[in-house]
């Protein structure tokens, strides 16, 4: 009966043991799936970082080529309009050789369309320039049918430049007006027009307003002088003078710029006063 008891207490003790073993196993069991499902998750983060990373750096990439091929287009599209007056002017100095030519078109947009034409005689040389359609060749037939925006005269052996440049002495007893701080001008009415005058130097400048048509001549003339600082004038052999209409209407060229060089008289007609200033500065 005793050794019962004690056959039967080992057996008791041998399956608490084996209870025991199955807990840890199990235990064991789920903390290594816990560790595996945390280890998956980690490197599936890692993946999506990666990802977005590579997606970042693809991203960045395509704006940096995009920019460089804006600025690479950007360049082209300014070496194209460069070109372009540059082809025409090579092209006018082998037709009119000694006569005195701007090196820049003096646009804002179009210049890839820039056209000119030329006449020629034995007293007067004539450049007009003009923006079309489509860029042709220089003396087109078709370039004669577009509105000139410019218009350079090389009036030749000149005896008489004054008769040609039409020069303005300062006028006294005049109303005066004011244009800034360091120059005045005057004003006076006639034929229903306002006349507002102011001298540079050897330069004389006046400005028409058209009364009827309720111009005012100040603001015109206080843009003409910031102009005439900014840009300056050609040198000329002899006085000269700049007139200007108030305002602009295509083909209208009312700015007109007159001077002489040797004995020659060069007369330059604008639609636009600026577009002239920019391109008397660039004059070789």
């Amino acid at each position: 009966m005793k050794h019962r008891k004690q056959v039967l207490g080992l057996l008791l003790a041998s399956a608490a043991l084996l209870a025991g073993c199955g807990s840890q196993g199990q235990e064991q069991s789920q903390s290594q799936e816990k560790s595996s499902q945390a280890s998956s998750q980690s490197q599936k983060k890692k993946s999506t970082s990666s990802r977005a990373s590579s997606k970042s750096a693809a991203s960045s990439a395509a704006s940096s080529g995009k920019s460089a091929s804006s600025r690479a287009s950007s360049k082209s599209a300014s070496s194209s309009t460069a070109s372009r007056m540059s082809s025409l002017t090579a092209q006018l100095r082998t037709q009119l050789p000694g006569m005195l030519l701007p090196t820049v078109d003096g646009l804002g947009q179009g210049s890839e369309n820039l056209n000119a034409r030329w006449t020629s005689s034995a007293s007067q040389n004539v450049v007009y320039y003009s923006v079309g359609n489509s860029p042709l060749p220089l003396n087109a037939s078709q370039v004669a049918k577009e509105k000139p925006y410019v218009v350079l005269t090389e009036n030749k052996n000149v005896t008489d430049a004054s008769s040609l440049i039409n020069y303005q002495e300062p006028k006294s007893g005049l109303p005066t007006v004011k244009l800034d701080g360091q120059v005045t001008g005057t004003e006076e009415g006639a034929a229903g027009s306002t006349y507002l005058q102011f001298n540079q130097g050897q330069w004389s400048f006046v400005v028409r307003a058209s009364q009827v048509q309720g111009q005012e001549a100040l603001p015109t003339a206080k843009a003409l002088l910031k102009l005439y600082r900014q840009y300056g004038l050609p040198a000329s052999d002899s006085n000269a003078s700049v007139q200007v209409d108030v305002g602009e209407s295509l083909g209208s060229l009312n700015t007109v710029i007159t001077w002489s060089k040797g004995s020659s008289v060069y007369q330059m007609k604008a639609h636009s006063t600026e577009t002239a200033f920019k391109m008397l500065k660039s004059l070789q």
